[in-house]
């Protein structure tokens, strides 16, 4: 094939073979390489490990005027990548945050040069004064935009840099522009292809059966998951395995608590940057078998042989944790993916809704602020009292959403835009994503084939996978799990049948007398309180006393008229009205006594 000029042009399959080293393509990768390398916008929505990169890269490598700048949200991926295309002897090289100035400044003269086929950028870059101006002087051929769903407000993982990226990247056409991602909805799809503006793009979506990942999922308590946890890594080829924690304290936790049974290192976004590698290349190298991490770790990150992913708590999204559970099974054998949640889960993620979208009156209250000269983070803070983190998701999307700006000299100045409905929008969709993620676990359909109509794909075969819980039954390890489930199921009733006769009562002397007792530990105990108390049935009441000049906190526990109720339902105790009145009569007595108590006291003085 050669180009308008005459010019010879390697075939994509010579390029496959001689730079690549690979044989053959994988489904469907032929197809998506050809259009790129024909100059059309492409969106690629492909499962992780499916070998999405290649669609870009050879494209550029197998085109004449072939130069690519890459946009991809992650150090850590943007160096795995740069790093694997040097080995084959492509040039390539970075530009972020984590490299010197130096570093940086060689990468723009080796681009002016044309010495480099791949840069590759964060999308903060582009909003560096003059950098655009200097990749404009300079174009690349083709644009990749690697994790795109990452530009849609409707996605799991929204960025608000990536939202400035159709505007910017408008400046470096006639580049083509090829969006990756391996998590996108219909919904996300079509957001991608309009904010990236792009040009009659030829689409492909498909590839996201798995057929070698088996799903389970149990409904299970908070304190019975390490528990559980253990059961099921215990079990021959689960190792190595990926452990997803809902928060940096309970990963750290966890890890303390495997560490004795098995090689394990931990990773969150709070660790510094050199522990996180170090962690991570120990994973990679094998020296680690669990890996327990937050959402913070795995994407970039490319290990064959991980035979089980199991998340701790309920995942925020259905494309949060097919992504996740995709790095399971790359070499294309048997692994697992376990999912263990509870009603109570949803307290974490209340939690994080309220820090990353506030309340709209809170970003009301921001924007007064800004209306009356607050003109950064910093004054925002001290004119409101508001935490900086809250302040800074505020600011964020009201920037977002039209509510303000950066003006001259980097100041905040308010805007006429209408922000509130499509906030609420944006806010709404979270609570939709977290609620058909529990829809998903809930569901008897066959897991994979849930998650293949939830993306969309357009060449699936329909069929139910065979392999999952709803298909074929919980697995050895889950059967051992399982009666752990109804040991705790057996505790609820008997944690709340223990709270019959008390208004309220201290849950440590509670736990002390009914469950330690049993061998029970007290992260057990509080998992099982927290789920009686998300289903309405027990309330807990923060309490605190001052002794020897310290104040100690602790907390009481009490059946709430619903609980009282359905143990009524049950058998178990008599109903709400004539338990009130034993409650009133056993006060009325107590009160008795106390009196008597003091007069008898009075008395011995005289």
């Amino acid at each position: 094939m050669t180009d308008q000029s005459g010019r010879l042009l390697s075939s994509i399959d010579h390029v496959l073979h001689e730079v690549f080293g690979f044989s053959e393509f994988r489904p469907r990768q032929r197809d998506v390489c050809l259009s790129a390398w024909r100059g059309n916008d492409v969106l690629l929505v492909m499962p992780t490990g499916a070998g999405k990169s290649l669609c870009y890269q050879l494209p550029t490598v197998a085109r004449v005027d072939g130069r690519a700048l890459v946009v991809s949200p992650l150090i850590a991926l943007i160096e795995d990548q740069v790093g694997k295309l040097r080995a084959l002897g492509i040039a390539a090289d970075r530009i972020h945050s984590g490299r010197s100035r130096p570093d940086s400044w060689e990468a723009c003269r080796q681009w002016r040069a044309g010495q480099l086929q791949f840069l590759f950028v964060a999308p903060e870059r582009l909003g560096v004064p003059g950098f655009l101006d200097f990749l404009e002087e300079h174009k690349p051929a083709l644009i990749a935009v690697d994790e795109a769903h990452c530009i849609s407000m409707w996605g799991h993982d929204f960025r608000a840099d990536y939202r400035q990226l159709g505007p910017r990247l408008a400046r470096l056409r006639p580049a083509n522009i090829v969006a990756l991602t391996a998590t996108a909805t219909p919904e996300v799809q079509r957001d991608i292809v309009d904010q990236l503006n792009l040009k009659r793009p030829d689409i492909f979506i498909h590839g996201f059966r798995r057929k070698n990942i088996a799903i389970d999922v149990m409904e299970i308590t908070p304190g019975a998951r390490t528990e559980s946890l253990i059961e099921v890594l215990k079990d021959q080829g689960r190792l190595p395995a990926i452990v997803y924690a809902p928060t940096r304290k309970i990963a750290e936790s966890t890890a303390a608590e495997l560490k004795d049974k098995f090689t394990c290192g931990v990773f969150h976004a709070g660790m510094p940057t050199g522990d996180r590698q170090t962690v991570q290349d120990a994973f990679l190298g094998g020296s680690i078998d669990v890996m327990v991490a937050t959402i913070a770790f795995g994407m970039g990150v490319d290990k064959a042989n991980v035979r089980t992913v199991i998340h701790l708590a309920m995942p925020g999204s259905v494309e949060g944790y097919y992504q996740e559970i995709g790095r399971a099974g790359r070499d294309g054998q048997l692994c697992h993916a376990i999912l263990m949640y509870a009603p109570i889960d949803r307290k974490t993620h209340d939690y994080f809704l309220e820090l990353n979208y506030p309340d709209p009156a809170i970003l009301e209250r921001v924007l007064d602020a800004v209306k009356q000269g607050s003109s950064d983070r910093d004054e925002v803070v001290g004119r409101l009292g508001l935490s900086p983190d809250i302040v800074k998701s505020a600011l964020e999307k009201l920037l977002i959403h039209g509510g303000i700006r950066v003006g001259s000299e980097h100041r905040l100045e308010t805007m006429d835009g209408l922000w509130e409905r499509s906030y609420l929008r944006q806010r709404r969709h979270r609570v939709e994503q977290l609620a058909k993620a529990f829809s998903f676990a809930q569901s008897k359909v066959c897991r994979m084939l849930n998650l293949i109509h939830h993306f969309g794909d357009r060449d699936d075969s329909e069929e139910s996978c065979g392999i999952c819980d709803v298909c074929r039954g919980p697995s050895s390890a889950t059967k051992m799990v399982q009666q752990l489930i109804t040991e705790d199921q057996t505790a609820q009733e008997t944690l709340l049948e223990g709270l019959i006769p008390f208004q309220s009562k201290t849950s440590g002397n509670f736990f002390r007398e009914m469950f330690e007792p049993q061998g029970w530990s007290r992260r057990r105990f509080e998992g099982i309180v927290w789920d009686l108390e998300a289903k309405g049935l027990l309330f807990q009441s923060a309490q605190s006393f001052t002794k020897n000049g310290k104040q100690i906190d602790y907390s009481r526990i009490g059946l709430t008229d619903d609980g009282r109720a359905y143990l009524h339902d049950r058998g178990r105790a008599p109903s709400v009205s004539e338990q009130r009145k034993k409650i009133e009569d056993r006060q009325r007595s107590s009160t008795r006594k106390s009196k008597a108590r003091k007069r008898s006291y009075f008395a011995s003085l005289k």
